[in-house]
């Protein structure tokens, strides 16, 4: 009985051996009775990610895609003229006076720069920096208009987005809101209520220059934060005093 024992113990160590063996070998062991499975190719580490893009592989493809992540589409022929140059490009939702008449500006009474419509507008120079309007309105607007609208016109609990509201509002809608004021407009709720500005000097006197600023920061071409500071205008400047009656 020991002696069989023995026997069938040392049978079964060898077939361990064997079939550790051939694993380590990467030999496939197949039981009696079953036939071997087809051989496959072996993969390399990391899959799909390994393989060679069709672009490497091919060059036509390769230019093709090129292509089309180059391509830009053609601008509308019903576009209005815009001001050449990356300073002046405007953003995907311009001002309301910036998407029907285009910015260019053109310099006029005062140093002031007009669109083609006649409208206020901002002139940026080739290094960023702003006309003397849309400086100076950066500066009244922080001394009049950001208690409610928020730093850079980006509105608060008090009052509005400007850069969003001007999307909508024309340069004639929103002086007419700051000349005469507006009620329950921007919310329902009974206590939004923008005052009359018309007689305040300190308003009247820069309103072109505080809506020359907030369709520079509308239209994108003025970040968050004061303009660069350009040189002083001097017949803007008196102009302003004269009307503040300095």
């Amino acid at each position: 009985m020991n002696s069989s024992l023995i026997a069938i113990a040392g049978t079964m160590l060898l077939a361990a051996s064997t079939l550790a063996a051939a694993q380590d070998s990467g030999t496939t062991v197949v039981p009696a009775g079953q036939t071997a499975p087809a051989a496959t190719a072996p993969t390399e580490p990391g899959g799909d990610a390994a393989a060679a893009p069709a672009s490497a592989a091919d060059p036509a493809l390769a230019d093709a895609g090129a292509a089309t992540d180059t391509a830009k589409p053609a601008a509308s022929s019903g576009d209005k003229a815009m001001a050449t140059g990356e300073p002046m490009k405007v953003d995907a939702h311009p001002s309301k006076d910036t998407a029907a008449e285009g910015n260019q500006p053109s310099e006029g009474d005062e140093g002031k720069f007009v669109d083609p419509a006649g409208n206020p507008t901002y002139s940026m120079a080739e290094d960023g920096t702003a006309d003397w309007y849309t400086w100076r309105g950066f500066k009244k607007y922080g001394a009049n208009c950001l208690q409610c609208h928020g730093p850079d016109g980006m509105g608060s609990s008090f009052a509005p987005n400007l850069t969003e509201s001007l999307q909508n509002l024309s340069y004639f809608d929103f002086a007419g809101i700051v000349v005469s004021g507006q009620q329950n407009q921007w919310n329902s709720s009974g206590n939004s209520i923008m005052p009359a500005w018309g007689e305040d000097p300190n308003v009247m006197c820069s309103l072109d220059a505080i809506y020359i600023y907030l369709r520079a920061r509308t239209d994108g071409v003025v970040g968050r934060g004061e303009p660069k500071r350009p040189k002083k205008n001097e017949a803007g400047q008196k102009a302003e005093y004269d009307c503040l009656g300095f």
